[in-house]
C-alpha cells in the first residue's frame, strides 16, 4: 500500500536529469525570447476562453488511446466497453488537460524506471530513489482556494487549478486553434502561478527547486504533448504569484497548438499549478527567406531478395531482407495524404484530429467521404446531433 507520507528527498535519476534540463538557459527547442519591445497583435485573440472561464466539464477519454483525447462523457453517447471516464480532469470549455500516464503495471521488470505510479518502500526491490508519479486532478477555483486561501485568478471568475499529492507529474493544458495562415507569426501568452509545500500555508512555497514550468506552441497544429515540434519556452519559475509565460512561433499549418506545463523537482505535500488570462494573437510574418537553396527531393525504392538458410540442427528455413535504396527524384505533386505525418491534422495511418471551426460534413468533404461512413467508423458520434469536439481523433478508415 501507498505510504502516505513520503520523504520529499527521494529522487530518482530521471528527475536529476529533469532538474539539469530545467536551469539550462532555454529549451534545446525553444525560439529566442521575445524581444522587449514585441510587435503588436494583429486581429483578435484567437482562443477559445481565453479566461478558462464558466463551468467545468469532466474529460473522458477512450481505452487504449491517449488519455488527453477528449470524447463526449454523456451516457447516452458512449459504450461503456469502450471508454474509460478519467473522474480526475475536470477543465473549461475549449481546453483539454494532457499528462504523462504513470505505470501500474507492477509485473514489468522496468516498472520503477517507467514512471510508477507508486513506491513500495517496504520491498526490498524498491530503489531508495524511486519517486511516485501520478496524473494530476484538475479543476476550477471558483470554490476552492479563492474562498479559503489566496485568490488564484487574475480575471474574471475562474481559473485552472490542477495538483498532485505526494507525487510528481508532468502535465498542463492545450488547445488546438485555427484561424492562422502559414507563414503567419504567432504568439502565445498565459499566466501561470506555482504553490508548493510540506506544509499547510497556502500562502507560502517552500522546499521546491523547481516546478518545470513553461509554455509551448505547436505550429503545425498536433495534439501530442511529447512530439518533436513543439517550440517551448524556457523554464520559468513563479512561486506564490502569477507571471506572464510567453512564446512566439511561425505557423506551419492553418492550425496550430499551444500548450502550458510543469513538472516539478520533489514530490512534496503539494505540488499545484494554477492557469488563466490566456491569449494567442498573430503578430506579423515571418521574414522571406533569400537564396535558400532547395533540399533534394527523394524517392525510396524497397528491395527484397530471398535467401534459403540451414541451422548446424539440420532445420532450412527462408530469410527475406527488405532494404532501401534512395535516389533523387523531381517532386511534382505536394499534396498531403493520410499517413503519418507530423506536418499536417493527420496523427496516424487514417486518423484526423478535429480543429476548431471543424464540422463532420466539412471533414468528410475534403477527404472525398461521406460523413455516415466517418460516424460509423467512430461510436462515440451520436445522433441526432453528430457532435464532434477539438482534439478529438477521428478515424477514416
Amino acid at each position: 500500500m501507498l505510504k502516505k507520507f513520503v520523504p520529499v528527498l527521494l529522487i530518482s535519476a530521471a528527475a536529476l536529469l529533469t532538474l539539469a534540463l530545467s536551469v539550462s538557459a532555454k529549451s534545446i527547442n525553444a525560439d529566442p525570447p521575445v524581444n522587449a519591445n514585441p510587435a503588436p497583435v494583429i486581429g483578435p485573440n484567437l482562443l477559445t476562453n481565453p479566461g478558462l472561464e464558466g463551468h467545468y466539464n469532466q474529460q473522458c477519454s477512450q481505452m487504449g488511446q491517449a488519455p488527453w483525447i477528449a470524447v463526449p462523457c454523456d451516457p447516452k453517447n458512449y459504450n461503456p466497453s469502450q471508454l474509460n471516464l478519467w473522474a480526475t480532469a475536470q477543465v473549461p470549455y475549449g481546453w483539454s488537460a494532457w499528462w504523462r500516464a504513470p505505470s501500474n503495471d507492477f509485473s514489468d521488470p522496468n516498472y520503477f524506471n517507467n514512471y510508477p505510479s507508486y513506491c513500495d518502500f517496504g520491498k526490498g526491490s524498491t530503489p531508495d530513489r524511486c519517486v511516485p508519479w501520478h496524473n494530476p486532478e484538475f479543476r476550477d477555483t471558483a470554490g476552492g482556494p479563492q474562498d479559503t486561501g489566496p485568490s488564484r485568478r487574475i480575471e474574471g471568475d475562474n481559473s485552472q487549478k490542477y495538483f498532485t499529492f505526494y507525487t510528481i507529474h508532468e502535465a498542463g493544458l492545450y488547445q488546438v486553434v485555427g484561424g492562422v495562415k502559414p507563414g503567419q507569426r504567432v504568439r502565445f501568452s498565459v499566466y501561470m502561478e506555482a504553490w508548493s509545500s510540506a506544509s499547510n500555508n497556502s500562502f507560502h512555497s517552500e522546499g521546491q527547486p523547481t516546478m518545470g514550468m513553461k509554455v509551448g506552441i505547436d505550429p503545425f497544429g498536433g495534439n501530442n504533448p511529447w512530439s518533436p515540434n513543439i517550440i517551448w519556452s524556457p523554464v520559468q519559475e513563479s512561486f506564490d504569484q502569477f507571471s506572464q509565460f510567453t512564446i512566439e512561433a511561425v505557423a506551419k499549418n492553418s492550425i496550430v497548438s499551444v500548450w502550458t506545463r510543469s513538472q516539478p523537482f520533489y514530490a512534496q505535500q503539494h505540488n499545484d499549478v494554477y492557469v488563466d488570462a490566456a491569449s494567442l494573437y498573430v503578430v506579423g510574418t515571418a521574414a522571406p527567406i533569400v537564396n535558400r537553396t532547395p533540399a533534394k527531393p527523394t524517392t525510396t525504392k524497397i528491395v527484397t531478395t530471398t535467401k534459403i538458410v540451414t541451422s548446424t540442427t539440420g532445420v532450412t528455413r527462408t530469410v527475406v531482407t527488405t532494404s532501401t535504396i534512395t535516389s533523387p527524384k523531381v517532386v511534382t505533386s505536394t499534396k498531403v495524404t493520410t499517413g503519418t505525418n507530423t506536418s499536417s491534422p493527420y496523427i496516424g495511418p487514417n486518423e484526423y484530429v478535429v480543429k476548431q471551426g471543424d464540422s463532420l460534413r466539412a471533414i468528410a468533404k475534403a477527404l472525398g467521404l461521406h460523413w455516415s461512413d466517418i460516424a460509423a467508423l467512430n461510436p462515440v458520434i451520436q445522433p441526432p446531433d453528430y457532435i464532434i469536439y477539438v482534439g478529438q481523433v477521428l478515424k477514416l478508415k
